[in-house]
C-alpha cells in the first residue's frame, strides 16, 4: 500500500500545511460555527458567499461545529476567534487538538478513502522541545485514527507514521536536500546557524554534519505575537482605545499599509510606534543571541527565516552585521517546504 505524504508547520500565529495536491496557509484560530453568524438572502437564492473557511466536527468535541480556513480572520470578529497560541501545554489543550484535525481533514479532502489508509505526517517543535515528554504526547495524539467531519462529509485518516523535527531543520532540508534525498555538501562541511522568527518564539540552531550543537542553539519564547500585542497596548494608550485585538495589527503588518483598521470609521496608524517597538525587540533578541554563541566567528553561514522575516529583516541585518547571511525568500513557507520533501520520502 502506498503512503500518503501530508507535511505541516503548526506556528503559533498561521498554519502551513502541504499535500501532493496544494497548500494550505491559515490561521492558528479556530472558531464556533455559531461565531459566523448566517444569511436569509443567500439561503434563499441558493448562492453561497466566498467564504474562506470549511466547517468541521471531531470526536474531540462532539456535537459542536467549527470553522477554520484562511479567510477565518475575515468572517469571524478577532473577539470570537479561538487561538491556539500558548506556552503552556499548547500540545495538550483541546484547541490545539482540534485545529491539527481540522488540518488533516482539509489535507484528506483530495484523497480518496483508501488513499487515507496509510498517511505519514512529517512536522516540526521548536527545537528545546525535541525529545520532550510534550514531543512524545503529540506524536502520541497525531499517530492514530482521526474521524472528522469536513462540510457535512466523514472522513477517516489513518496516521500510521509521525516524524516531528527541530522546526528550523525544514529550512535546511529545503535549502541542501534534493527531492531523491541526497545532501549538498555545504550541509555535511559547514556550520550553519539559522534564526527563525516565528509568531510565538525566535529560534536559533545551530547545524554542523546535520546535527545540531546544543551549546550554540537556544529557543526564546518571544516572537511576533508579542511585537503585535505589543503595539496594540501601545496605540490603546495613545488614542485611549478599549480591548485592541493584536490582530488588527498583523493584519497591518500582512497588508504593508501599518494600519489597524478597526472599521472604516476607525483606522489607527502604527508604523512609528512598530520601528520602535521593532528595534527594542531586534536590540533584545541580539543580546541572548550573543550570549549563547559567544563566538560568531565559529560559523560559516547565517540563514534568517521564519514568518517575521519580512517585519525585522531591515533593522535586523543592519543591527547583526554580518557579511554571510542569507535571507530566505518566502520565508514563512520555508519551513514546510522542508517538511514535505521528508514526508514524500517516507
Amino acid at each position: 500500500m502506498t503512503k500518503t505524504a501530508f507535511a505541516f508547520d503548526l506556528g503559533n500565529g498561521y498554519v502551513k500545511a502541504m499535500n501532493s495536491k496544494r497548500e494550505v496557509i491559515a490561521p492558528s484560530m479556530i472558531a464556533r460555527e455559531s461565531a459566523v453568524g448566517s444569511s436569509s438572502i443567500f439561503n434563499i437564492l441558493k448562492r453561497s458567499s466566498n467564504k474562506g473557511y470549511e466547517v468541521f466536527e471531531s470526536q474531540l468535541d462532539d456535537n459542536t461545529k467549527y470553522v477554520w480556513g484562511e479567510g477565518i480572520t475575515e468572517a469571524v470578529a478577532p473577539e470570537s476567534l479561538i487561538a491556539t497560541y500558548t506556552h503552556n501545554d499548547r500540545y495538550t489543550q483541546k484547541r490545539f487538538k482540534l485545529l491539527c484535525t481540522f488540518i488533516l481533514a482539509e489535507l484528506a479532502s483530495d484523497f480518496t478513502d483508501e488513499e487515507l489508509l496509510d498517511v505519514v505526517v512529517v512536522t516540526g517543535l521548536p527545537s528545546q522541545e525535541i525529545g520532550t515528554e510534550d514531543e512524545r504526547k503529540f506524536k502520541e495524539f497525531l499517530q492514530q485514527k482521526h474521524v472528522v467531519t469536513r462540510n457535512g462529509e466523514q472522513r477517516m485518516i489513518n496516521v500510521t507514521d509521525v516524524r516531528i523535527v527541530e522546526q528550523p531543520l525544514g529550512t535546511l532540508l529545503k535549502l541542501y536536500m534534493n527531492n531523491e534525498g541526497q545532501f549538498h555538501e555545504e550541509l555535511l562541511t559547514s556550520t550553519l546557524t539559522l534564526l527563525d522568527f516565528g509568531a510565538g518564539t525566535t529560534i536559533m540552531d545551530t547545524f554542523k554534519n546535520f546535527k545540531r550543537l546544543p551549546e550554540k542553539s537556544e529557543t526564546f519564547y518571544e516572537g511576533m505575537n508579542d511585537l503585535h500585542r505589543t503595539i496594540a497596548k501601545e496605540l490603546e494608550k495613545q488614542h485611549n482605545i478599549k480591548g485592541l485585538d493584536p490582530a488588527y495589527v498583523d493584519e497591518g503588518f500582512r497588508r504593508g499599509d501599518c494600519i489597524a483598521e478597526v472599521s472604516e470609521r476607525k483606522k489607527y496608524a502604527f508604523e512609528v510606534i512598530a520601528k520602535r517597538v521593532i528595534e527594542d525587540f531586534v536590540d533584545k533578541r541580539l543580546a541572548e543571541v550573543d550570549r549563547t554563541l559567544t563566538n560568531r566567528d565559529s560559523v560559516d553561514k547565517f540563514i534568517i527565516t521564519g514568518g517575521g522575516v519580512n517585519i525585522v529583516k531591515d533593522y535586523f541585518l543592519e543591527a547583526f552585521k554580518e557579511a554571510n547571511i542569507t535571507v530566505i525568500q518566502d520565508s514563512q513557507r520555508a519551513n514546510l517546504e522542508g517538511f514535505y520533501k521528508l514526508a514524500s520520502l517516507l
